[in-house]
């Protein structure tokens, strides 16, 4: 039951896009111009990114990374139920990014984004020569984190 609330959740956002700006601008990344849902909906959940000793896991979940310009309205949505999302590099450098805009990003309309979890574990390791980067639901100008 609560899989299909999600879905409904998911479902009504998605009627509030309607329209939005449909100029072009030209870029060198992605351009999303029409509403836009990226929505990835788990039950009993078990998503692993991992790399181990030469280091380096990046795992984008209902993402946008890079240069990305979105000029309708955007959901991004993580549901997850009886879940484990983990990143891990061990031999350094894990980047983990759920339902979130992460580098030179632009949204010039109304953006929702949200990970709804239950009983779960998000996990972001790195290890060794360690950098962990994760991002929850948010937006920020760091893609690399260098």
């Amino acid at each position: 039951m609560k899989k299909f609330a999600l879905i409904a959740i998911a479902f009504a956002a998605s009627t509030a896009f309607a329209g939005g700006d449909r100029s072009s601008s030209q870029q060198s990344g992605p351009e999303i111009n029409d509403p836009s849902i990226q929505a990835t909906v788990l039950l009993n959940t078990a998503v692993i990114n991992a790399a181990s000793y030469g280091g380096e896991a990046v795992q984008n979940i209902a993402t946008n990374a890079g240069k990305v310009e979105v000029d309708g309205a955007q959901l991004q949505l993580v549901g997850a139920k009886n879940s484990l999302i983990m990143n891990a590099a061990l031999g350094g450098e894990a980047r983990q990014n759920l339902a979130s805009n992460v580098g030179n990003v632009e949204i010039n309309a109304m953006s929702i984004q949200a990970v709804v979890a239950a009983n779960s574990a998000i996990i972001n390791k790195a290890g060794y020569r360690s950098l962990a980067v994760q991002n929850v639901s948010t937006n920020t100008s760091c893609s690399t984190c260098d």
